[in-house]
């Protein structure tokens, strides 16, 4: 059998690809170099993208033109690799590895590739999963599926040990990623039982450790620190990797470095390089322990320690898995390639899978999620994680919430925040986004009852949807705009704009409008801050000033309101609408303040649904014996938004207890 879909290591140093042959038997792709595995090292030369070895051993001699340890930028949408006056993200640059192992791919097999398999870190979050999603596509590539490294690691085991029954944990120490799971792997089936890592743990930390050894040896003896020059340290790099590598085989090792005009030869053992690797290797043995405790498990009761990644050949890692489980890891696959091949393997049965072919092997997989799925909910005045889908259940996974409720009268859509993560503080877990569905057909607060599913694909990717339970429609749903963070939820740092609608009628001339000047500026000094804007609108009058963080712009648009005519109450309010609109992710207040009745009622209550449809909160203060407050009533947002003073020098204390209450206030549920 023979297939066009491909598995692909996507590694954080080394990357490889591998197909299943036409005898149904995994196999790597060797590259234009006819080499095994390929660096994950990015050259810029001139209009010229080179992949691999040259762009590699170039490093010394075009320092700012080399990019490599791509992978552990792909959860960071704001790093960029710059070259002539472009930046390049960490999808782009994971799209030129991918394009040059689909390309040396191709000439080998000789026809073109369209689909492939990409493994991912087991720890790889949401964002990461979206990102290896993205380079693929720009690659060129279908991605089929995302693969996790351990249970790619595991088919590949599971696939040369067929017909046994056992428990396996995968020890996967990659470049620059750490995973370790537990696999069951019971006749065809592959089940994950739990998975833990850090995906900013791997063989590069250990290159840093000798780095920094060297250069404070050099620094010592010469006065001088080789790593501020880049040519001087990809140079030093080299030797140390070099270096390290050796150590797996050699008892000592010598560095010779020599760096403007002064040399160095620096003498390192395998005692002193395990000296300085004590601290990473702990956090390796802490993951390992807590994944076991995780599936209630001893290290007697795992069969198989199996080896994933290049970093596992050194003899420290070897002898920490034999001293935890009392006995030395299976050694029968080759931990750079493993990965690759179970990728293969699982490529050919999803390729086959959709063009409903027999498959060449008959081994299922089941994984589960590395990251606990939380909303965040504000309780006992804090904001908290709260756990929708927890950590090491089977994907793909989902979840059913059918209590959401509107709050407010004509609300047409919610905001759910989601994060992944085990912390209960959720400006400790990655913030998945701000999501808002809209589309709920408007109705008193409460009438809406909504129920929110929340799923793990197979690939591990996070999908969130809502359904209004009245008539059974799917919400659609976007990720909110606007610039509000999970911290300025967090810190009540919630940007506001209020629009201050003054009623200029003819009742307000004398003591009444100068109580209101009073009022308005009162709570103009204690809602000002950081994020705050207040416009001013008369009816009748117009808009006196727009949004400003401007005190003094305001003072002067309050003390301009001039009572001159009827009531235009509706009027007012459309102001205050265009005013305030345009403002995505920023909390919008309406304030009302009258003493009388509007010109056309009907005309005001729709205007009033328009704002509240948009999100908007109307507040309405009413003033006077004559205040038709049932009225008032309908055009607040709901009964705690209106407000009666019996007498107009009681509204600076109403206005100033608003201002209180504005400032304090947060959402139930974020």
């Amino acid at each position: 059998m023979t297939t066009r879909a491909v598995g692909i290591d996507l590694g954080t140093t080394y990357s490889a690809i591998a197909h299943v042959n036409r005898h149904g038997v995994p196999e790597i792709l060797l590259n234009a170099e006819g080499d095994r595995i390929t660096p994950s090292v990015i050259l810029f030369d001139g209009s010229d993208i080179s992949v691999g070895t040259y762009a590699k051993q170039a490093a010394v001699a075009f320092p700012e033109q080399i990019v490599e340890f791509v992978k552990r930028h792909m959860d960071d949408d704001s790093w960029r690799f710059h070259y002539r006056d472009q930046g390049y993200g960490p999808e782009q640059l994971s799209s030129f590895i991918l394009a040059k192992l689909k390309h040396d791919a191709e000439l080998r097999l000789g026809h073109r590739i369209d689909e492939a398999v990409i493994t991912v870190p087991a720890y790889f979050g949401d964002l990461q999963r979206r990102a290896t999603m993205r380079a693929g596509e720009m690659a060129g590539l279908r991605v089929l599926k995302l693969l996790n490294e351990p249970t790619a690691a595991a088919f590949a085991y599971g696939l040369a040990n067929a017909g046994q029954n056992m428990r396996c944990l995968v020890f996967d120490l990659g470049g620059g990623t750490f995973d370790v799971t537990i696999v069951d792997i019971t006749g065809n089936e592959i089940n994950v039982i739990a998975t833990n890592g850090d995906h900013r743990l791997g063989g590069k930390d250990w290159d840093d450790l000798l780095i920094r050894y060297a250069a404070e040896e050099f620094q010592r003896k010469h006065k001088q620190d080789p790593t501020e020059d880049l040519a001087a340290y990809h140079d030093l790099k080299q030797k140390c990797v070099s270096a390290k590598l050796s150590l797996s085989k050699l008892p000592k090792v010598n560095i010779f470095y020599d760096f403007d005009g002064r040399i160095m030869r620096l003498a390192v053992t395998r005692e002193r390089f395990e000296d300085l690797s004590t601290g990473l290797l702990a956090r390796c043995e802490s993951l390992t322990k807590a994944v076991l405790d995780d599936a209630k498990l001893r290290p007697g009761d795992i069969d198989t320690v199996l080896l994933a990644g290049g970093s596992t050949r050194m003899p420290m890692v070897r002898r920490l898995i034999k001293r935890i489980f009392d006995k030395p890891p299976a050694t029968d696959i080759n931990p750079d390639e493993c990965v690759s091949l179970g990728a293969a393997l699982t490529a050919a049965l999803e390729s086959a899978r959709l063009a409903g072919e027999r498959p060449p092997v008959d081994i299922r997989t089941h994984d589960v999620t590395s990251h606990s799925l939380g909303m965040v909910v504000f309780r006992d005045q804090r904001l908290h994680n709260s756990t929708i889908i927890r950590r090491n259940s089977r994907i793909p996974s989902e979840q059913t919430r059918d209590d959401y409720v509107t709050t407010h009268d004509g609300q047409t859509s919610i905001d759910l925040w989601l994060v992944q993560g085990e912390k209960q503080n959720p400006l400790e877990c990655n913030v998945l986004g701000h999501f808002e569905f809209y589309g709920i057909p408007p109705r008193p607060a409460g009438d809406s009852r909504l129920a929110v599913t929340y799923r793990y694909n197979a690939n591990g990717i996070v999908e969130v949807e809502a359904m209004d339970m009245s008539t059974g429609q799917t919400l659609a749903h976007r990720l909110a705009a606007g610039t509000v963070t999970l911290e300025d939820l967090a810190r009540n740092r919630v940007p506001m704009h209020v629009a201050l609608i003054m009623d200029c009628s003819g009742s307000m001339y004398g003591t009444n409008i100068r109580e209101a000047r009073k009022a308005a500026n009162s709570f103009v000094e204690r809602t000002l801050g950081p994020g705050r804007q207040v416009a001013v609108i008369a009816f009748p009058g117009g808009i006196q000033c727009r949004p400003t963080p401007d005190q003094a712009i305001i003072a002067d648009a309050v003390a301009k309101l001039r009572p001159i005519g009827s009531t235009p109450m509706h009027r007012g309010l459309a102001h205050a609408r265009e005013a305030l609109k345009g403002h995505a992710g920023i909390q919008r207040i309406y304030m009302v303040m009258t003493d009388g009745h509007p010109d056309d009622p009907d005309a005001t209550l729709a205007e009033a649904y328009r704002i509240k449809r948009m999100g908007g909160r109307l507040i309405t203060i009413g003033v006077g014996r004559q205040v038709q407050q049932e009225f008032l009533e309908q055009v607040a947002s709901g009964p705690r938004d209106y407000h009666y003073c019996n007498e107009s020098v009681e509204l600076e204390g109403t206005f100033i207890n608003l201002a209180t209450q504005l400032d304090s206030s947060k959402e139930g549920s974020a």
